[in-house]
């Protein structure tokens, strides 16, 4: 079995949905000759959610992953790996982008869960791989449970497999590979999903020619949209508008499903219910999906038990008002302090709110809304290390620091009056992008002059006061909205951390300090805190705090980087070898490692392996100034 989900992909970019741009020819081609959901829809428009409702059938609120980044799938919960092991089949994952890390809890039920993310950069994290790096060590994974037999071109399978293959190229940012890049370079979004498009048809042909597909269900879906302006959101995780929440949903099966178009809805909670059924194995328990494959059958009439959704991202991130709501027979109720209530049929592009006038319509939806988050744990986010966090900044997303408190969400709070801000921080990030960082600042300052409670605009103006030397400036920043009540973790961490590059380490000791003992499985925190030990010569309380993010974390490169600088500080050279091994090891272009790394072995006499260090920290961040002073010394 091979589960293909593409990320971030619009409906009606694809020509089996009525795409007219010639994006999708592989996706078209199984569509021809499969089974098509015209109406599927997913449940979050965000890609660590929206997969874990996919994979375990349940709603956010009872697999409780409701963010990317802060939130882990329990082990606990049931998914369709776990069921397919069970019954005997080989397991392998392969996923691109670090939104979908282990670390989040989807590598369960998997033998094989490939979230390598290769390839060397000028960033100090690789966050994601493009469709032909996850799709060439699937194919040889695949290749290696399918062997056909000489001269038939037919499988011989010696135990079945399940294959998840995940597609992150239509993402933003929208950096397609040539010839795309040429080709759609007035729509570089449209170039990702016609690269990804084309790397799945060479993909599919491939395991074609290798027997592989002969009796293998293949199942494709996308995990969301992209609004691309609509309603006023540039990408996701903002609304819950279609052009996020259709997705296009494909099941083929090398002539035994027959082609056809299902125009009922289907759900992204249903589809390992089906699958499961089609394979002859038990349902999942506890899943608010079911098999559809009855009433695609004709087996029974088709009765819509309605699809809930939410976005909670602005809410975690931001402490705007809350968004849920339910979609059924093309109804759709969307909860928040400004109401909103559409008839999908004659409104699909959902622009005339009928709320006000067509209350009684929405009440069997607002009966079901309640009765799916009646009892549902509250969305708590949960700590996570720097590198983590790191790696998801890149990537664009904000992580939450702390589940929000109780509070009477107003008009104010509503996602749809505040979008405006929503643009205008994008805007200050586009400026900052193209060298204007006096413009990004002040677009910055006039976002928190207007909404003094947005942490998210003072952590961006205090990260851009500081890269560009005004570090005096950014801790002010900081300290204002600290003392105004808008800090939370993450911004206060941030305060802890340019005090102590700013020399006040009695202050970062205090700020950061407050923060562990408040949570103490405040990871970033307690990373923070060490290395501000480290600068204070408290060197044991470093170490120990080191010790406590790696025992929880063991694969966080930065520290592990951290604690080796620790130890050159302290002359604890072998340690501080064994410490900056580690982490290069798991993250090859992390250049601070290199650089420290080279230092040790510089302080052991190994001029050569310490001159390759420097030369790649170089290599991977021209111009780091610690790594020329390095070699610069060593030449003389």
């Amino acid at each position: 079995m091979l589960l293909v989900t593409v990320d971030t992909l619009r409906v009606d970019r694809v020509g089996a949905y009525g795409g007219d741009r010639g994006l999708t020819p592989a996706i078209d081609r199984l569509a021809r000759n499969g089974l098509r959901f015209a109406r599927a829809y997913a449940h979050v428009p965000l890609t660590l959610p929206s997969h874990a409702t996919l994979m375990t059938a349940s709603y956010p609120p009872h697999n409780a992953v409701r963010d990317n980044g802060t939130f882990h799938l329990d082990a606990s919960q049931p998914t369709l790996a776990a069921a397919l092991q069970g019954a005997g089949y080989r397991t392998g994952a392969f996923v691109g982008a670090f939104v979908l890390d282990a670390r989040f809890g989807l590598n369960s039920g998997f033998d094989v869960y490939d979230d390598r993310m290769l390839g060397s950069s000028a960033d100090l994290e690789v966050v994601q791989r493009r469709a032909e790096q996850v799709l060439a060590p699937a194919y040889d994974w695949i290749a290696g449970a399918s062997q056909p037999s000489a001269g038939s071109g037919a499988s011989r399978t010696s135990s079945p497999w399940f294959a998840w293959v995940h597609l992150y190229d239509p993402h933003e940012p929208y950096t397609p590979p040539e010839p795309y890049r040429s080709r759609y370079s007035s729509s570089p979004y449209d170039g990702e999903i016609a690269y990804a498009d084309a790397s799945l048809g060479a993909f599919m042909d491939r395991l074609q020619t290798a027997g592989a597909l002969a009796n293998t269900l293949v199942v494709v879906a996308a995990d969301h949209g992209e609004s691309l302006g609509e309603h006023g959101e540039r990408t996701h995780g903002l609304f819950a508008y279609d052009a996020t929440l259709h997705v296009p949903l494909i099941f083929w099966a090398n002539g035994r499903i027959r082609p056809a178009v299902f125009d009922d809805t289907m759900r992204l909670v249903d589809v390992s219910p089906t699958v499961l059924d089609l394979l002859g194995l038990s349902p999942l328990t506890g899943a608010d999906g079911r098999s559809i494959r009855p009433f695609v059958s004709g087996e029974r009439p088709f009765d819509e038990p309605g699809s809930y959704f939410e976005a909670l991202n602005a809410n975690l991130t931001r402490n705007w008002a809350p968004l849920t709501g339910m979609l059924r027979d093309r109804l759709k109720l969307i909860d928040l302090p400004i109401p909103e209530l559409y008839d999908l049929t004659a409104d699909p592009g959902e622009t005339r709110n009928l709320y006000a006038s067509a209350r009684d319509r929405a009440r069997d939806l607002e009966q079901r809304l309640d009765a799916v988050v009646k009892g549902a744990a509250p969305a708590t986010p949960a700590p996570v290390d720097a590198d983590a966090e790191a790696r998801l900044r890149s990537l664009g997303y904000v992580v939450g620091g702390r589940a929000p408190g109780e509070r009477r969400y107003t008009a104010a709070d509503d996602p749809k009056t505040l979008v405006h801000l929503n643009q205008a921080l994008d805007d200050a990030s586009a400026r900052w992008a193209r060298g204007d960082a006096q413009g990004a600042i002040d677009e910055l300052r006039a976002v928190i002059a207007e909404r003094r409670d947005l942490t998210m605009a003072y952590d961006r103006l205090a990260f851009m006061l500081r890269a560009s030397g005004r570090l005096p400036e950014a801790i002010a920043v900081l300290d204002d909205a600290a003392r105004a009540g808008h800090a939370d973790p993450s911004l206060l961490r941030s305060l802890g951390s340019m005090l102590r590059d700013g020399g006040d380490l009695r202050r970062s000791a205090s700020v950061l300090e407050a923060l562990v003992a408040e949570n103490p499985a405040d990871l970033q925190s307690a990373d923070a805190l060490a290395q501000t030990y480290t600068r204070m010569g408290r060197a044991g309380d470093a170490e120990a705090l080191f010790r406590r993010v790696l025992k929880a974390s063991p694969h966080a490169a930065a520290t592990w980087s951290n604690l080796g600088s620790l130890y050159i500080s302290t002359h604890r050279i072998g340690d501080a070898v064994e410490a900056l091994s580690r982490a290069v090891e798991i993250n090859p272009d992390l250049a601070t490692a290199h650089n420290g790394l080279g230092v040790a072995l510089a302080a052991q006499g190994n001029m050569d392996r310490a001159v390759k260090e420097w030369q790649t920290a170089l290599t991977l961040r021209p111009g780091y100034a610690d790594a020329e002073y390095n070699l610069q010394r060593a030449r003389k």
